[in-house]
């Protein structure tokens, strides 16, 4: 099927009003209390696939806004319309309900931050998340839909810094579905109508960050999955202390539940007029035997993943390239009811486990021009027929392993490669309205066992926003 459209977009601004009248608040910056109403429609219209999922493409959001001397909050509705398979995976992913034909996607966002004290900052509300320095996070991933948080963050200014973070997770729709129901149930997503389940899990999470001197930062990760038991367990107070160690007040409870660690670092590189230049690296670790390692037995139960890269930034722009692998059965649990996931969607890695993935990205711009480009590459072991778990979906509980040893990528091998380039022009339409011409070209090429598909696709037209290159898994 061919199909053409143009795409534009259009700002509409934003209406602020300030709450406090007074004649003079040139003065009074920062402590006025403004409220902000901005609608921004980002891209309408169309796509030329070179094979299958083409159809229009819309993108845009609403936010109402407050800011004060010690708090600012958002309320923000997503709306995408998807065409090709990125934006349809991005919208399976990271929103919350889909419409009645399956391609129009829609998410609520929100959040509330104050600050009580210079070093306490408290955030609440309804977000998407990330922790680390990478595109990629194996501790929590943006690629994930909103989900209901507190956060704690204490920050003197200093050496140290410390967050401490409590989520609650959705269930999984795939319990619910029909028989009629077409997919494969560890995976099935709602054609439409909410793509998650009420709150079935809660996480709590720390981070303590420190530098070590000008060049070096570290941080200490953790976290605890714990299955809400119809309700009946929302409020765990042994995980909420702060700087609490996580792994053994986990076993103090019988190691019911599911705990992770990592460790995390940074490398600055060069000045910081030179644009951000940066080595970083993550370490993960589920559950580890060192002698099982040392003796290459490819025991199940040694369950870790590494993630690194490098950021390199210039004045025009910055690329980057970073790589990661995580073992077999790494974020699940005995049950499905405590794995580190948000319904199907993984919290961290959006491949799961049992995966090696490699990707290179970058941007430059000059004068009016910007150029923007990804490639990504991965290989996971898989189970197409359900019959053999291979560990690489952490939906499916190690209860379920048919083996003691798991070799990394065992399974029937999936294989994706993506390549996305988007160039954009920025057009003459007055200083208050940014607005880009652009074409976007993508490839796609997904194999499992024997079978493989390929799809190719052009978008262009008109934007207001960077490039929304979509879901690369």
């Amino acid at each position: 099927m061919l199909f053409m459209s143009m795409l534009w977009a259009t700002s509409m601004g934003s209406v602020t009003a300030t709450a406090q009248g007074t004649p003079d608040v040139s003065n009074r910056t920062d402590t006025a209390k403004t409220l902000a109403i901005n609608v921004h429609p980002q891209m309408i219209g169309g796509a030329v696939p070179l094979g299958s999922n083409g159809g229009a493409v819309f993108r845009a959001s609403a936010a109402i806004q407050t800011r004060g001397p010690r708090h600012q909050s958002h309320l923000t509705i997503d709306l995408l319309q998807s065409a090709g398979t990125p934006l349809l995976r991005a919208a399976q992913a990271g929103y919350d309900r889909r419409g009645t034909a399956g391609r129009s996607a829609y998410r609520l966002r929100g959040r509330w931050m104050w600050q009580p004290l210079p070093a306490l900052t408290i955030h609440l509300g309804r977000d998407t998340l990330h922790d680390g320095w990478g595109r990629r996070s194996l501790f929590r991933g943006r690629h994930s839909a909103p989900v209901p948080f507190v956060e704690t963050t204490f920050d003197a200014g200093g050496r140290l810094r410390y967050r401490h973070r409590i989520e609650a997770l959705q269930g999984a729709a795939s319990i619910h579905c029909s028989p009629d129901a077409l997919g494969d149930p560890r995976f099935w997503v709602p054609e439409s109508g909410r793509l998650r389940t009420g709150i079935e899990r809660m996480v709590v999470s720390h981070r303590l960050e420190v530098d070590l001197g000008k060049r070096l930062t570290a941080a200490l990760w953790g976290a605890v999955v714990w299955n809400t038991e119809g309700g009946e367990r929302l409020f765990e107070p042994h995980y909420l202390v702060p700087l609490t160690s996580l792994r053994p007040t986990e076993y103090a409870q019988g190691s019911s539940d599911n705990a992770l660690v990592g460790l995390e670092g940074q490398w600055r590189l060069g000045a910081n007029d030179q644009g951000q230049r940066f080595l970083y690296g993550q370490l993960l670790l589920d559950e580890l035997i060192v002698s099982e390692i040392l003796g290459s037995t490819g025991w199940w139960g040694n369950k870790y993943g590494l993630l690194g890269g490098l950021h390199w930034g210039y004045p025009r722009g910055a690329w980057r390239i970073e790589a990661a692998g995580v073992r077999p059965w790494t974020y699940s649990h005995f049950t499905p009811t405590s794995a580190y996931i948000n319904g199907l969607t993984p919290l961290a890695h959006p491949l799961g486990a049992n995966f090696l993935e490699g990707s290179i990205e970058g941007h430059m711009s000059r004068k009016k021009w910007s150029v923007h480009g990804r490639f990504t590459a991965s290989s996971r072991g898989d189970d197409p027929s359900g019959g053999d778990p291979t560990g690489s979906l952490p939906q499916i509980g190690d209860i379920d392993r048919t083996a003691e040893a798991y070799l990394w990528l065992g399974g029937t091998a999936r294989r994706f490669a993506l390549l996305q380039l988007d160039v954009a022009r920025t057009l003459d339409l007055g200083e208050d309205t940014h607005v880009q011409c652009f074409a976007r070209w993508e490839g796609q090429q997904t194999t499992l066992g024997l079978v493989e598909e390929q799809n190719m696709g052009l978008i262009f037209g008109l934007r207001t926003t960077g490039p929304f290159l979509g879901a690369d898994w």
